[in-house]
């Protein structure tokens, strides 16, 4: 028994999951955690001389020996941020939460900073109120590819705001925009952490920042936002770099934790597209089913078909009639053409058919499969005519010489009798009546008493031999006796 080839099915589900695995990848984002910082962590980042890590935290600017006039940067040094998405639709969007300790030796300053750039080396001479974010040389200068939030505790410049304030910063150390803290009790070189949050929408283009410090009186809390074109100032392969600096006054510049995660703001934008992609896998899912069941059906409908083939081939006697090609029936009556139509009878069609190998003139009737109904009771009258009549030889009976059973096909061939069936004889007159057009020479002669007599004669012999010299079921159900 062959089984259907279903092997396509577990294929078409692999295909399916390898797609949605696929589809379902967004970009290679950025993410990491440092919820403190040890010396395990140092090859994670690289440092400018005197930068470090020390008491849990990493250390931006020198926190011992020579403390004053000194710059410095850490750099992540394990990955860089991509500015734009995986399809270059938008700019990344990113989020950055830190702890920030500010805490003074001598007074205090300068101040700190977090700073995406695509120059990640310390800028010589770059201490006091140039944060190690630029120096005198480079301020103000395109080249530099900054952009900085900057924490300052000192008005090192007369445009500066104050000692304490928060300032966004693009290639130069002269804040773009500045945010005062004091009105707000928030105090960033006392000692006290800070916890700091720094936002970007890459489809928005915004950046917020946000600052909460704790006090005995309660929580104080900064808010403030910027619209900034990253693609403006950046380019990919951008480093996560702090920055820091001391200048007459030190302080101990530490970040004590630090997250960092990005997000391909491409898979929020394109949430409507996702339904479309999962709309269009269940479609093809379904779709594959209904083909594979269709399939599987069609398979074990022509299975069934052949073996009903094979049994209706051994359902016939070895020694019965001819068995004839379709092809050869098809070419005798002009595949099947309604000019060779000769009438129909019982379950199928006659056609007048003439086989040239065997130069036969015969009756071909191809019995009707139109249902399955049809087929069914067709199939019983092919084989008990092919089974029996061809076994009986009586001259009242029309001689069954072939059969064929191909693709569906079910045709039994019969001697054929040029004058016709019984009843064209029988109703000659009427005929010949409703053609009064037709011409006297054409008329079909009347029947005689004598003649129909014999007729009679001769279809009840046609019976008694059906039922007496064959088994049960032998006979069909039309009997039209010929002249």
């Amino acid at each position: 028994m062959t089984k259907p080839n279903t092997s396509s099915l577990p294929s078409f589900f692999c295909i399916a999951c390898a797609a949605v695995v696929i589809l379902g990848r967004t970009c290679s984002c950025l993410q990491f955690t440092y919820p403190n910082f040890n010396a395990s962590n140092r090859d994670d980042f690289s440092f400018s001389p005197g930068s470090g890590i020390s008491n849990n935290s990493l250390q931006i600017t020198p926190n011992a020996g020579n403390m004053t006039h000194r710059s410095g940067r850490v750099v992540y040094a394990k990955e860089t941020l991509k500015l734009w998405n995986s399809k270059r639709t938008a700019l990344n969007s990113f989020r950055t939460d830190l702890m920030l300790n500010i805490l003074p030796q001598n007074g205090t300053g300068e101040g700190m900073a977090f700073v995406l750039t695509n120059n990640p080396s310390l800028p010589s001479n770059s201490s006091g109120q140039w944060l190690g974010v630029c120096n005198n040389q480079t301020d103000g200068v395109k080249t530099n590819r900054v952009v900085a939030v900057e924490f300052d505790t000192r008005k090192s410049y007369k445009d500066d705001l104050d000692g304490n304030h928060v300032g966004i910063d693009i290639n130069s150390i002269k804040s773009l925009r500045q945010y005062p803290l004091n009105n707000l009790s928030i105090f960033l070189s006392t000692g006290s952490d800070v916890w700091v949050s720094i936002r970007y929408h890459g489809t928005l283009q915004l950046l917020r920042v946000f600052l909460v410090q704790y006090s005995i009186r309660g929580q104080h809390l900064f808010k403030g936002d910027i619209y900034i074109d990253l693609s403006q100032y950046l380019v990919d392969d951008i480093y996560l770099v702090f920055t820091g600096s001391t200048g007459d006054a030190t302080q101990l510049n530490q970040i004590k934790s630090w997250n960092f995660t990005t997000v391909d703001i491409d898979v929020k934008v394109r949430r409507g597209h996702w339904r479309k992609v999962l709309l269009a896998l269940v479609t093809l899912l379904v779709f594959s089913i209904c083909l594979f069941a269709g399939l599987f059906m069609w398979r074990r409908l022509t299975r069934r078909r052949r073996l009903a083939y094979r049994n209706l081939e051994k359902m016939i006697d070895a020694h019965g009639p001819v068995k004839f090609k379709l092809r050869e029936l098809r070419r005798a009556t002009a595949n099947f053409s309604p000019t060779r139509k000769l009438g129909r009878g019982g379950f199928g069609t006659v056609y007048l058919g003439y086989v040239d190998g065997i130069n036969l003139e015969g009756a071909v009737k191809r019995v009707s499969t139109d249902k399955q109904e049809d087929t069914n009771r067709g199939e019983k009258e092919f084989v008990a005519e092919v089974n029996t009549i061809s076994k009986l030889s009586h001259r009242n009976l029309v001689k069954l010489i072939g059969w064929c059973h191909k693709k569906g096909e079910l045709l039994l061939v019969y001697e054929y009798f040029p004058m016709g069936s019984l009843d064209k004889l029988l109703y000659a007159r009427e005929r010949t009546a409703s053609s009064s057009s037709m011409s006297a020479s054409t008329h079909t002669p009347e029947l005689t008493w004598e003649r129909r007599y014999k007729i009679i004669r001769g279809v009840g012999r046609r019976w008694t031999t059906c039922t007496t010299g064959a088994a049960s079921g032998s006979c069909t159900g039309t009997s039209r006796p010929a002249t």
